[in-house]
């Protein structure tokens, strides 16, 4: 069997050694698991708890070795993987008759801050929760994927199978329905990083 070859964001690589510099698709999978399984997990377990969050992962990136193996063409992996996981999870919601936009996961204290600064973060907690209950759960997943994951736009559109052009429009929405919430607590949004 001669080797495939794939273009992926990580770089080329086959499913036979026979060319020096090229990675193996279980080399590739691997270095992919290391790179994304901590933000994946994270994601998985927002919504519906760390133990069913395992499950789910393992079954993502076991879908992606298969698509890898079966040649699909992957451009951005991380993306990719977030996609399979969304279906993954949308897939267990419907079953198990989860609440979409639950937070399961426990925030724990920081030990090294001073008590202004404590209370100063918890009042932005406070406002930030006020504000993220008037987005709907669309906008609510897209302002997750952006501003607790570190996703771009254009990574957001491939997980969510939306258009660039209606992420970005999503995103200034979310960011006015933020900014009008802190603006009329008193908070300028442009003094929330001095303040914090």
């Amino acid at each position: 069997m001669g080797s495939i070859l794939f273009d992926v964001s990580m770089g080329n690589f086959e499913l036979s050694n026979d060319s020096p510099g090229k990675e193996t698709i279980e080399k590739a999978w691997e270095k992919a698991y290391k790179e994304h399984s901590g933000l994946l997990y994270g994601y998985l377990a927002k919504r519906v708890g760390l133990d069913l969050a395992g499950d789910l992962m393992q079954e993502s990136f076991l879908k992606l070795l298969q698509a890898m193996k079966k040649g699909r063409v992957i451009e951005n992996i991380k993306a990719y993987l977030f996609q399979i996981a969304r279906n993954e999870l949308n897939s267990e919601m419907n079953r198990s008759h989860f609440t979409d936009g639950a937070d399961h996961l426990v925030n724990l204290p920081d030990h090294n801050s001073n008590v202004e600064a404590e209370l100063i973060k918890k009042e932005l907690d406070g406002l930030l929760k006020s504000a993220r209950q008037t987005l709907s759960p669309m906008e609510h997943e897209i302002f997750e994927l952006r501003w607790y994951f570190g996703f771009t736009q254009v990574e957001i559109a491939r997980v969510i199978k939306k258009s660039e052009r209606q992420v970005r429009r999503d995103l200034e929405k979310i960011i006015r329905k933020i900014r009008v919430i802190m603006e009329s607590n008193g908070w300028n949004i442009g003094d929330v990083g001095e303040k914090g």
